[in-house]
């Protein structure tokens, strides 16, 4: 399983957080957006990015709960990052706060820090490596790995705070403590957990904000907290670990890396650590011990803090407040503990396309020539270019490019305007024209740039318009005549509510009324001339049924005559 997921039902299709991927990590797949784990270095950019919540955290909460229930032995490795996180309660009450959820210890992973600081003043004081990039962040370590595979070389062979803390723990302990890492961070579950380089100390990993739900379900408030004070070893200075600049102040804080002959940079940002990667590409940067921080500020603004709307500048002026700045006293390193770290090359070459095929993609989102690549990054990505490999790589769609949508509907919508026989006419609630097709100028003989200089009722009556904004729904059929145009129509005027305004699409249909009424005058003609057979044929029927009965009469008299004479003749044959 990964350690996030995304809710399609929530997704919108805003794909802000393929936008913002630093290695676009995220593909399109039935018009959602999903994560590929292999590439996804865990920095949580996409987490913080999502406007509607659409992206969850998969979380070791229940285990540690279980853990708890199961009456285990339950340590805490608390994360620094508490410092300047909860700066509305004091450090001790945090503390008490996770004994009453029920660890049986809590500790603070900067303990691990004191050891990992003298491993960077080791390799330092060796000298066998030109420049020395600390090894803290396991975001940074995974886009090593993944994506910058030249780096290794200049990588602090050295475990992080967390994974050294966990091993001192084992160690204090026994193999059956349960080892519980609290953490800002979405990629310690990856590396403290998961990786088999590291794995088996760490045994789960919450976040901050696992863990405020979990006070809340308890109901416990941490302002009425005791203040509790354990008699640990202070960490001193390396608790600022957990934010910019504390590696390199730590390191400092034991005689400097200038001892050494190295110098210290500290650098937080994706963006800006490639920037280093870069420079030492270059051949720029020589002996310098080199802080990355993939979070803005450090870990104190980690992506799973939980404390949504935090001031990070404060944050961080908060932890370094509360650590003291000396390096602390502390015991020799235990026997068996090692503290080294291999890194290798995890990442896959992907596949580049031919330069046809690139080409005939390019072509499809209209960049058929170089002059329209115009590398805005609006799709996330830095050039056209790098948007169509990416493309052929399925990592991006082809539609997420908003000068060519915009471009398309734009051309779509001239086309339509320019080509459909209705007017359109759309208006603002001021009655100001915002958009007049061609139709519309011939009809009314107005260009369109003097029509969206005007108001509609400068040009004809915009009582059917009014109405519709004032009842604010739409209305379809309706009969308007216009005199003064001699012109007879059938409107459709849409509202649209999100833009505040009103689309008319009017049909004239003057010519259809003149040709039905021509036809109903020449229907009426044909009625009338039918009407006068039918009387001229009645009375020619009268006439001949008149002629007939006289006939008829005269003839039956004739026969009767005929008959009578004849029986008369038979009675005097007798």
């Amino acid at each position: 399983m990964g350690v996030i997921g995304f809710k399609k039902a929530k997704c919108k299709d805003c794909y802000k957080c393929v936008r913002l991927c630093p290695v676009k990590a995220i593909t399109i797949q039935d018009e959602h957006a999903k994560y590929v784990a292999g590439d996804c270095i865990l920095c949580g950019q996409c987490l913080e990015s999502c406007p509607q919540n659409a992206i969850t955290v998969f979380s070791d909460i229940d285990k540690v709960r279980q853990y708890i229930a199961d009456g285990m032995t339950v340590v805490a490795s608390l994360s620094p990052a508490y410092l300047g996180i909860y700066t509305d309660v004091e450090p001790g009450q945090f503390i008490e706060g996770l004994f009453r959820l029920g660890f049986s210890e809590v500790r603070e992973s900067a303990e691990g820090a004191i050891y990992v600081n003298l491993e960077y003043e080791r390799l330092m004081r060796e000298g066998q490596m030109d420049n020395i990039i600390s090894s803290a962040c396991p975001v940074i370590n995974q886009f090593v790995e993944n994506y910058y595979p030249d780096m290794i070389p200049y990588m602090a062979p050295v475990v992080s705070p967390v994974i050294a803390h966990a091993k001192m723990l084992k160690k204090e302990f026994d193999d059956n403590v349960k080892i519980v890492s609290i953490s800002p961070c979405l990629a310690e579950s990856t590396e403290d957990v998961k990786d088999s380089r590291t794995r088996g100390y760490v045994d789960a990993v919450i976040h901050f904000e696992d863990l405020d739900q979990w006070f809340a379900d308890e109901h416990i408030s941490l302002s009425e907290c005791s203040q509790w004070r354990h008699d640990r070893v202070n960490p001193k200075v390396n608790g600022a670990y957990a934010t910019s600049g504390g590696i390199t102040m730590a390191v400092r804080a034991r005689g400097g890396a200038g001892a050494y002959g190295y110098q210290t940079l500290s650098v937080e940002g994706l963006e800006a650590c490639r920037e280093v990667f870069e420079s030492i590409r270059k051949g720029q940067i020589h002996r310098c011990f080199i802080e990355l921080n993939s979070c803005r500020r450090g870990c104190v603004n980690g992506p799973v803090t939980g404390r949504s709307g935090r001031d990070r500048f404060k944050s961080h002026l908060t932890l370094l407040g509360r650590i003291m700045r000396g390096f602390p006293e502390y015991d020799p390193l235990p026997e068996g503990i090692d503290l080294s770290r291999s890194f290798e090359e995890r990442g896959e070459v992907a596949k580049l396309p031919e330069e046809e095929e690139l080409r005939s993609i390019l072509a499809r989102i209209g960049k058929d020539t170089p002059e329209k690549e115009l590398n805005c990054g609006a799709c996330g990505f830095h050039t056209c270019r790098e948007k169509a490999i990416a493309v052929y790589q399925g990592k991006s769609d082809i539609s997420m490019c908003i000068p060519y949508m915009y471009e398309n509907a734009r051309h779509l919508s001239d086309v339509f305007l320019s080509v459909t026989p209705s007017l359109v006419i759309i208006v603002d609630e001021q009655l100001r024209i915002r958009e007049f097709n061609n139709a519309a100028e011939v009809k009314f003989n107005i260009s369109r740039e003097e029509a969206l200089k005007s108001y509609l009722y400068e040009i004809i009556d915009s009582e059917s318009f009014q109405e519709v904004f004032l009842e604010q729904r739409s209305k379809v059929n309706l009969r308007v005549d216009y005199k003064s145009y001699n012109m007879k129509t059938i409107q459709s005027l849409i509202y649209v509510r999100e833009q505040g305004v009103v689309i008319g699409i009017i049909t004239d249909i003057t010519e259809e009324e003149r040709q039905a009424a021509k036809r109903h005058r020449l229907k009426m003609q044909a009625v009338g001339s039918a009407q006068k057979v039918i009387d001229k044929q009645m009375m020619v029927a009268q006439e001949i049924a008149g002629l007939l009965g006289e006939t008829t009469a005269e003839t039956k008299m004739t026969l009767m005559k005929l008959r009578n004479r004849l029986l008369e003749d038979g009675e005097d044959a007798k």
